[in-house]
C-alpha cells in the first residue's frame, strides 16, 4: 500500500540563469511530443490505451516542461511536484526518457540522450501497468517520493548552499548515476 502522505518528488536544476540547458530541455520536450505524435499516428491502438490517462487532458511533454520550469523560476534552485497534480502522470514518464534523473532522493532536470517512439511507448506502458481495478493509474509507484516535509528540509538545505557548489555537487551526483 503506498503512503498517500509521500506523494511529492523533489527536482534539482541546472545553475541559476543556465538558459542554454532551459532551452535544450525545452526543446527536447518539443521533440518527444513529436514523437508521441509520430507513434500515435503509428500504433492507434496503443493511442486508445492511452485514452484513460488522458481524460482530463491530452497526454503531452511540452506543458509539464514548461510548468517544470515556472516552478523552477520561484528560487532557482530546485522544486517540488506532487504525483497526484494535474500533470503527476507525465513525471514518471519524463523521468524515465531521461528528463529527470534520479540521485538519490531527489531528481536532476537532465537532457535525455534520445527520444525514441519506442522509448516514450515503454515508458507510457509502465505507467499503465500501475492501473489498479477502479482504473486509476499510480505514478507514485514508479517514482521516488518523499514526504512535503521532507522536501521542505531538502529545498532549504540547497538553498543554503552557494550555487557553484551545489552545481559542482550536481555534476557529481550525475556522473555516478
Amino acid at each position: 500500500m503506498t503512503d498517500l502522505k509521500q506523494h511529492w518528488v523533489l527536482v534539482e536544476g541546472p545553475a541559476p540563469g543556465d538558459a542554454q540547458f532551459l532551452g535544450r530541455w525545452l526543446l527536447a520536450a518539443a521533440r518527444a511530443d513529436k514523437r508521441l505524435r509520430e507513434l500515435f499516428e503509428q500504433d492507434p491502438e496503443f493511442k486508445r490505451s492511452v485514452a484513460k490517462i488522458e481524460l482530463l487532458y491530452a497526454f503531452a511533454f511540452s506543458p509539464a516542461a514548461t510548468k517544470s520550469i515556472q516552478l523552477l523560476m520561484k528560487d532557482l534552485t530546485s522544486f517540488s511536484w506532487s504525483v497526484f497534480d494535474l500533470w503527476g502522470e507525465v513525471f514518471p514518464v519524463m523521468a524515465k526518457i531521461g528528463f529527470f534523473s534520479q540521485t538519490g532522493e531527489r531528481y536532476q532536470m537532465t537532457i535525455p540522450k534520445a527520444i525514441t517512439p519506442a522509448k516514450i511507448k515503454a515508458a507510457l506502458l509502465r505507467l499503465l501497468m500501475t492501473e489498479d481495478e477502479d482504473d486509476f493509474v499510480h505514478p507514485e509507484l514508479l517514482v521516488r517520493c518523499l514526504k512535503q516535509g521532507d522536501v521542505r528540509d531538502w529545498q532549504l538545505r540547497l538553498q543554503r548552499l552557494p550555487w557553484t557548489h551545489r552545481v559542482a555537487d550536481r555534476n557529481i551526483l550525475l556522473e555516478g548515476s
